[in-house]
């Protein structure tokens, strides 16, 4: 497990780097809370790479509005329009996977949580920090956040249903 998370952290840091053995082939992304870094992928080697907002909690994601980000693997599905977020890519948190962890603590799907997502940070914050600060705010209620102008490569590129990997 840790190997391949090292050979996964070298390919993302290092543009140009050997694919890792277990990424998926064509398009995927990648993001890691911990670095605020969000990553367009194709067959494992980076595309882009974006400085990303997070849950403003920290920890894989339990109940509903508990503010904090899914770890594991997931789909990310083609944006819709938001008028609050600019464009809204719909990830696939709960899974199947999350469900079953949720059922064996009592917990219905619903009270897991949805609507988490990929979007632009429509005005919130005031201003975007990472442009303006070089630095990361996590700050959304369990979603991935990137600037407004990202969101739009991000719409570009994720033109159908795709893997994502979240690490903590």
């Amino acid at each position: 497990m840790l190997r391949r998370h090292i050979l996964l952290a070298t390919a993302v840091l290092l543009p140009g780097a050997i694919a890792r053995a277990d990424a998926p082939r064509g398009p995927s992304l990648y993001a890691r809370r911990s670095a605020n870094l969000l990553v367009l992928l194709d067959s494992g080697r980076p595309v882009h790479q974006f400085r990303a907002a997070f849950g403003r909690e920290h920890g894989h994601k339990q109940i509903r509005d508990d503010a904090r980000t899914p770890f594991g693997d997931y789909m990310v599905f083609p944006a819709r329009r938001s008028a609050r977020w600019k464009w809204f890519h719909p990830i696939d948190y709960p899974n199947a996977r999350d469900v079953a962890a949720g059922a064996l603590r009592g917990l219905s799907r619903e009270r897991l949580g949805d609507e988490i997502g990929i979007h632009g940070h429509g005005g919130w914050p005031p201003t975007d920090l990472v442009a303006t600060h070089g630095m990361a705010w996590n700050w959304t209620a369990g979603c991935i956040s990137v600037n407004d102008t990202e969101i739009e490569t991000v719409r570009e590129f994720v033109n159908r249903a795709m893997p994502i990997r979240i690490d903590a």
